[in-house]
């Protein structure tokens, strides 16, 4: 076999010169790389589409491209890896924060808390009457410390009549975070019975306990009731008790007096020193007389000494009789003065004295038992008596008079009470059923006769209850 190799030689005489004919072992031909058709040329077509295939390879060229991809990966995963290492180390922040805030928080608790039960055992006289600045709280010192988590520091303030606004502020041992909570606490007692007594009750004759817009017209008793009449002994609310209850004839009641036990309700305790304290604290000494068991008798503060009474001598109408183991005060002339008097002893008024345009403006407080007959004529101002109290035993309250201007105020015994007579009442009852003294007038609670007791939730006496959180918040 020949091949014929063909040069760009210009032709002469009709033949291209350079024309060789040579065998096909003479020629080298390189090799050519096996490529699929259109890739790089396919010499079995000719040159034109050669030459295409070769332009579309310079178009289409990609190498190199891939490293400014990976660099530009790297870029957003460094940005990414910053921003949750940010994000990590932010969210630490705020979660410590977050505890210090919640230990400030409990500590400020705490220190509430603690307020409570230093208040609950203090005694009353120990107590702030000031409303006026915030100081520190008896027994607690200031930043108590509480573990390692922190302290508080605990100030407080009258808010009115037996009650005190807390203020409490907690501090975190890192970080200092602060947390601030506030409570009103109070050992103001309310009741809602016109009659309540922590032992058994008996109400007979033709008695009437009312309410004012049906409200509070209430009679319970902690132990046994028994209510004993006709329809003229007239209750308008509820007649309960926690022991057992007994109807005897057809008394009008008008609110629940089944015989199904009702829960105990709280009695105040009843301390003649307590009231005491209340007057002092509320009225000039020349309107408060303490009456002494030795009969000397002192102004509201104790400083002035007012009179020295031998056994028989009397002060602003009452007479003293010495005794053993109470001495005995009697009012029973038509003289008086206005103003409230603490007795050492037991006290009986009996006679007349006040009218209507000149009532007697007294509240009476005694240690022993009071004795109540007559026809006085018993005001309220608050310039003499404490508020909403008229008659306050540490032993008994006896009460058989017909008063013509009716009993205003809170009448309540430390053992037992007895109402009978005429008496008109606006105020309620209690009886705190401590064991009978022997020698005092009273051993059973008992109320007959005639007696209206009129009761519309609106006296407030300072009766000291349990102490309670009124309000707690920040």
């Amino acid at each position: 076999m020949k091949w014929t190799i063909v040069t760009n030689i210009p032709c002469a005489g009709g033949r291209p010169r350079g024309m060789k004919v040579v065998t096909p072992s003479k020629i080298k031909i390189p090799p050519t790389p096996f490529y699929k058709r259109g890739e790089r040329g396919d010499f079995g077509t000719g040159a034109g589409d050669f030459l295409g295939n070769r332009r579309r390879l310079r178009l289409g060229d990609n190498r190199g491209l891939i490293l400014p991809l990976a660099l530009m990966a790297f870029v957003v995963l460094a940005a990414l890896a910053t921003a949750i290492l940010s994000i990590g180390g932010s969210e630490a922040q705020i979660a410590s924060n977050h505890l210090r805030a919640i230990q400030a928080q409990f500590l400020a608790e705490a220190g509430l808390e603690h307020t409570f039960n230093t208040l609950r055992t203090t005694p009353l006289a120990n107590l702030t009457t000031n409303a006026d600045a915030l100081q520190s709280v008896p027994g607690i010192a200031a930043n108590t410390q509480l573990g390692g988590a922190g302290n508080y520091n605990v100030q407080y303030q009258a808010a009115g009549l037996w009650a005190w606004r807390v203020v409490s502020t907690g501090t975190s041992a890192i970080g200092g975070s602060q947390a601030i909570r506030r409570a009103i606490m109070s050992t103001f007692f309310h009741s809602d019975d016109a009659i309540l007594t922590d032992g058994s009750l008996t109400i007979s004759g033709s008695t009437d306990v009312l309410s004012t817009n049906g409200q509070c017209g209430n009679v319970h008793a902690n132990d046994d009731l028994t209510v004993n009449g006709g329809i003229n002994l007239v209750i308008s609310g509820n007649a309960t008790s926690s022991g057992t209850y007994e109807e005897i004839g057809i008394p009008s009641i008008g609110g629940d007096h089944d015989t199904a036990p009702e829960p105990q309700k709280t009695i105040p305790h009843i301390d003649p020193a307590d009231f005491l304290a209340v007057a002092q604290a509320s009225l000039d000494a020349d309107k408060l007389f303490q009456m002494m068991a030795n009969g000397k008798v002192f102004n509201g503060n104790g400083t002035t000494e007012l009179a020295d009474l031998a056994s028989g001598g009397s002060y602003c109408g009452w007479s003293y009789t010495s005794g053993t183991p109470l001495a005995q005060w009697t009012l029973s002339g038509n003289d008086f003065c206005n103003g409230t008097y603490y007795f050492e002893g037991n006290a009986t008024v009996t006679g007349t004295r006040g009218s209507d345009a000149n009532p007697w403006n007294t509240t009476l407080i005694a240690t022993g038992s009071l004795d109540l007959a007559g026809n006085s004529t018993i005001g309220a101002d608050a310039n003499y008596t404490v508020h909403d109290t008229l008659f306050i035993a540490g032993q008994d309250v006896t009460i058989n008079g017909t008063p013509s201007n009716g009993y205003n105020g809170l009448i309540a015994a430390h053992e037992q009470f007895s109402l009978s007579g005429n008496g008109n009442i606006n105020g309620f009852i209690i009886g705190e059923n401590a064991p009978h003294t022997p020698g005092s007038p009273v051993d059973a609670n008992t109320v007959s006769g005639n007696i209206t007791l009129t009761y519309n939730c609106g006296v407030n006496a300072p009766l000291q209850g349990p102490l309670q959180i009124l309000s707690w918040g920040l």
